[in-house]
């Protein structure tokens, strides 16, 4: 436990000292007195260093052996006076006593008590006299043991072990900044434990006259000149033109801003928590969408749009096991023919967004067809799909030929475009026949039986029959095509075939491999007068589980307005070559002047489909049943099985597949 001390009482005043130099006084004779030189007088007004604690000396080896030492008592003694002794301190091992309670006041003249019981109190303190060697006795100001003064930069001299100098206590250096030959004055006390350091007295200074060491304050003109305020009148003017220029071009330029409301309705939008949509895309990247679900939201205070684009590998499967975890998103695009799949996880739309007779009219009538379960419509289209004929137009331009409009034109074109080297087609007429390096076999396979009457259930039936035979006859019989030749697609970018019936997003794969082919595209050849095309295309739904189902539905009106439609539209054909085919039958004469849509959109409202679709990668309904195709093809073909027997396997597959949608009984 740190040693209390008493207070310090107050310095009394001192009279001024002597000018006249004192000598020192004579040491005992049995001890020599080393010599200590005088410390270097300071200027007036410099700050005093206070200084380094002794540290406390070895006592002499013939000195008996004694209980530890007492902190050192850092007082002042007078010549002819002697430190009063300290009782020792008790180990530390001991349990301090309970520090007792402060003193009361005493009155004057009453010498201090020991702080600790069974410490001898201290011997009264002579006053100071007005002398060098402090005659009369200056009372010594006692030191904290426990307190220890701030470092000190000045190197202190040799600390005496002999007889103490004139004016100065054994073991203690002299004070800073004594006059040599002049007695030092009382030295600095450091301050006590828990107690804020003296500041050193310090004469008064006149208002007008400036303390010494310091540069006189310069005029507040002066100070105005170098402080930075001076810039702010600048700096006002410059955010007052900025703003104005940003308030007019936001005015005139900026985006459409939502009305303003009033003040109570806008705090109870504030308090409401914000709507979150979790969106899968699919085949858009996100840019595309930015800019329309940015004008829903702005339309729509409180809810937001986490749009995220999917992969389409097990996109099926990993969509229905979300929806059934309640994980799932509220909205989601899925390919029209996927219904039969998705019954469960799909909400029906509410009158709210179409009534049944507005939906009918806007979008084309294989949406309406596609969409209904049970008379009510399960998904909303962004786009359109299907099949057209594409031609390298500067073959066609060579060989001076139009597109074909029938199947028998188609069939005489491909003969007379195509090239031989022998028995190596060096160019293909039109990719048919096969479904090895065919890209879209199933949808040509399966518009050819829906234009000769066929029920695509019943593969064995006649009409059925008749069309995949004659899908084969260009492979076999024409020979316009062979399975040397790389997928239709490549082949056609190439320009190793002449044409290829595919869907409108093959154009930016083809573009993409060969920028500079030029592309023609026509609406699919017919069969009789009876017209009938395909129709392949994805479409967007809500989830049955989906907790926002309301703003769901509003983000989806939204998206299928003439307004937003276009803005995709427009983003898309940022990305690619073009943007996606207008769904809205009011729409349509939007693109009628469009090189590459404009084919697709006249064929549109006489399309039907089937499920053949390929490219869906749902691994159920469409993969399956044009997996039994394939096969049956490939077997065909190559000789081994005839074609009559291979499509009966189709047939028993078939009927497994459509039982398992419950697509019949």
């Amino acid at each position: 436990m740190t040693d209390q001390k008493p207070p310090v009482p107050a310095a009394k005043p001192v009279a001024p000292q002597s000018t006249a130099s004192k000598p020192p006084m004579p040491a005992p004779a049995q001890k020599a007195v080393p010599v200590v030189p005088p410390v270097q007088p300071k200027p007036p007004g410099a700050p005093v260093t206070p200084p380094t604690p002794p540290r406390p000396t070895t006592p002499p080896p013939s000195r008996p052996a004694a209980p530890p030492l007492p902190k050192p008592n850092f007082s002042v003694t007078t010549p002819g006076t002697q430190p009063a002794q300290q009782a020792p301190k008790p180990p530390v091992a001991q349990t301090p006593p309970k520090p007792p309670a402060p003193p009361a006041p005493k009155p004057a003249g009453t010498p201090p008590r020991p702080s600790n019981p069974g410490q001898p109190a201290q011997a009264p303190r002579p006053p100071v006299a007005a002398t060098a060697a402090f005659p009369g006795g200056a009372k010594p100001l006692p030191v904290p043991a426990d307190v220890r003064p701030p470092a000190s930069t000045i190197r202190q001299a040799p600390r005496p072990t002999g007889v103490p100098q004139p004016g100065v206590p054994a073991g203690m250096p002299p004070v800073p900044g004594a006059l040599p030959g002049q007695p030092p004055g009382p030295r600095p006390v450091p301050p006590a434990k828990g107690t804020a350091p003296l500041k050193p007295a310090t004469a008064p200074q006149s208002a007008s006259q400036p303390p010494a060491g310091q540069t006189p304050p310069a005029p507040k003109a002066a100070e105005y000149k170098k402080s930075p305020l001076r810039f702010l009148p600048l700096i006002v003017g410059l955010l007052v033109v900025v703003g104005v220029v940003a308030f007019l071009f936001n005015r005139f330029f900026g985006a459409r801003t939502p009305t303003a409301t009033p003040s109570g309705t806008q705090n109870q939008t504030q308090t409401q928590p914000e709507t979150v949509i979790t969106y899968w895309g699919l085949w858009e990247p996100t840019p595309v969408l930015e800019a329309a679900l940015a004008e829903f939201e702005s339309q729509n205070p409180g809810v937001r749009v986490n749009y995220q684009q999917q992969t389409y590998r097990d996109y099926r499967e990993r969509l229905q096991t979300a929806i059934a975890s309640g994980r799932g998103p509220d909205v989601f695009r899925y390919h029209a023919s996927w219904v039969p799949m998705l019954r469960a996880e799909l909400d029906p739309m509410p009158n709210t967004v179409y009534t049944p007779a507005e939906f009918q009219t806007i979008f084309f009538p294989i949406v309406s067809k596609q969409l209904d379960v049970n008379g009510r419509y399960v998904g909303v289209p962004l786009m359109y799909e299907g099949l057209a004929l594409l031609y390298n137009q500067e073959v066609f331009d060579t060989a001076n030929v139009q597109p074909p409009k029938t199947w028998a034109e188609l069939r005489d074109l491909a003969v007379r475009l195509t090239i031989r080297n022998n028995d190596r087609i060096q160019r293909a007429g039109l990719a048919i026949g096969n479904a090895a390096n065919v890209d879209n076999f199933s949808d040509i396979l399966g518009l050819l039986m829906l234009q000769n009457g066929a029920d695509p259930t019943n593969p064995t039936s006649q009409q059925a029959m008749e069309a995949i035979q004659f899908y084969t006859d260009f492979y076999t019989k024409s020979r316009v095509w062979d399975e040397t030749l790389p997928n239709s697609t490549v082949a056609f970018a190439r320009g190793d075939v002449a044409m290829i019936l595919a869907p409108s997003w093959r154009i930016h794969e083809i573009k993409n491999q060969n920028p500079n082919i030029t592309i023609g595209v026509a609406p699919v050849p017919q069969l009789g007068d009876n017209k009938i095309t395909w129709a392949s295309y994805w479409v967007e739904g809500v989830s049955a589980q989906s907790r926002n189902k309301e703003a769901a539905w509003a983000l989806l009106k939204y998206l299928s307005s003439q307004e937003a439609l276009q803005l995709l539209h427009s983003d898309a054909s940022k990305e690619r070559s073009f943007g996606e085919i207008y769904p809205r039958v009011d729409m349509a004469n939007l693109l009628a002047d469009s090189p590459y849509a404009a084919a697709y959109l006249a064929d549109a409202p006489y399309a039907q489909d089937w499920y053949m679709n390929s490219f869906t990668h749902d691994n159920g309904l469409n993969d399956q049943i044009i997996k039994y195709y394939q096969d049956a093809l490939t077997s065909s073909l190559s000789g081994s099985v005839q074609l009559d027997k291979a499509i009966q396997t189709v047939s028993q597959g078939l009927l497994q597949i459509l039982r398992q949608y419950n697509l019949v009984r």
